[in-house]
C-alpha cells in the first residue's frame, strides 16, 4: 500500500492469532522500495556492511548497530555491494505500539526506562544505537530462535525478551563522560520526585531538597543532562505524562480535563494550548489517533 509517495507496511500482515509481535532475518537487497510502518520496528545488523535511509539522512552501518523506529518514520536499508557473497542481514522485531505503550507504562517509576521513555514519546523520533559487546546480538539470537521454534509460553518469552531489549538500549543511552558517574543519580532522585508529584505545584527549592543537592547545582545539573531548564522540564514531563494517560485505554473514563489536572494543569485552556504546541494535536485529537 502507498502513502504519499512511500509504501506502508500494514501490521496486519505480520500479526497473526493474537500475537502482536514478529521477528525475522532478512538480507536486504537493492530492489527493495523505501517504506514505513503502522508498527514500531527495532532493527539490528546482524552481519555485513551498507547504509541505512532514514526520512533524509543516510548512515553508514555495520554489525553491531541497532536502530528503533517509531510509527510512520521511512526507511530502507541497503548493502555495500550487489554482490551475494556480502550480505548485509538485519534482524527485525516489529511490535504493535500498544504493546510499547503497555511495556514503558505498566512498571512504577523506579523502576526506571526514563530516558528511553521520554525521548520514544517525541513524535517521528528514531533512535540509533551500537552494541558493546554483542548484548545486542544475544537478545536477537534468543528474540529469533523463540519466534521460530514456538516452544510453549513463546508469547510471553518473546514479551520478556523484548522488556530485556529495551531495558538494554535504555543502559545505551546513559552518558560515559569522564567526571559524570555521580550526576545520575541524584538527577535521578529529583527526576523521581517530579515525575510522582506532576500533579502538585512543584518548585526547583522542593526538587533541590529532595534530591540533596543546591537550587543553582540542580539547575545546572538538569541542563546538562536534558538540555531544558527545571520549568522547561516541568512542562515536558506533564505533557509527557498526559499523553500516557490518554493513550491509555483502561483510562477512557477520564475527561480532558480529569487528565490535566492529574498532571498539574488544571488551567483547561492552558493545557490544550501547551499539548497542541508540544504535539500539533488537541488532546481530543490525540486520544482518538491512538486508540
Amino acid at each position: 500500500m502507498r502513502k504519499s509517495g512511500v509504501w506502508l507496511e500494514k501490521g496486519e500482515l505480520f500479526f497473526h492469532n493474537g500475537l502482536n509481535i514478529f521477528v525475522n532475518r532478512v538480507s536486504e537487497r537493492f530492489d527493495l522500495p523505501k517504506h514505513e510502518h503502522d508498527f514500531i520496528e527495532i532493527c539490528y545488523v546482524w552481519s555485513g556492511s551498507g547504509f541505512h535511509y532514514i526520512g533524509e539522512e543516510t548512515i553508514r552501518v555495520s554489525q553491531g548497530d541497532l536502530f528503533f523506529l517509531p510509527v510512520g518514520v521511512s526507511h530502507i536499508f541497503r548493502p555495500s555491494s550487489p554482490n551475494a557473497k556480502e550480505p548485509l542481514l538485519i534482524v527485525n522485531c516489529i511490535f504493535e505500539e500498544k504493546l510499547f505503550r503497555f511495556l514503558t507504562s505498566i512498571l512504577p517509576a523506579e523502576y526506571g526506562l526514563y530516558r528511553f521513555r521520554r525521548l520514544a514519546a517525541e513524535p517521528g523520533r528514531w533512535l540509533r544505537m551500537r552494541e558493546k559487546s554483542g548484548e545486542f546480538g544475544r537478545l536477537f539470537d534468543s528474540l529469533h530462535a523463540e519466534f521460530e521454534s514456538k516452544r510453549t509460553g513463546f508469547e510471553t518469552m518473546l514479551v520478556g525478551l523484548l522488556l530485556q531489549l529495551l531495558i538494554g538500549m535504555e543502559r545505551a543511552m546513559e552518558p560515559e563522560a569522564a567526571g559524570t558517574a555521580a550526576v545520575p543519580d541524584r538527577i535521578e532522585r529529583a527526576l523521581r520526585h517530579i515525575r510522582e508529584h506532576l500533579q502538585i505545584r512543584l518548585t526547583l527549592a522542593q526538587v533541590a531538597r529532595h534530591a540533596g543537592i543546591g537550587e543553582r547545582q540542580l539547575q545546572r545539573d538538569l541542563t546538562a543532562w536534558t538540555g531544558l531548564s527545571f520549568s522547561a522540564l516541568l512542562q515536558k514531563e506533564r505533557i509527557d505524562r498526559s499523553r500516557e494517560l490518554l493513550a491509555d485505554p483502561s483510562l477512557s473514563s477520564l475527561t480532558v480535563a480529569d487528565v490535566a489536572a492529574r498532571c498539574g494543569l488544571p488551567d483547561l485552556k492552558r493545557f490544550h494550548r501547551l499539548f497542541k504546541q508540544a504535539t500539533g494535536m488537541t488532546p481530543g485529537q490525540f486520544r482518538e489517533t491512538t486508540r
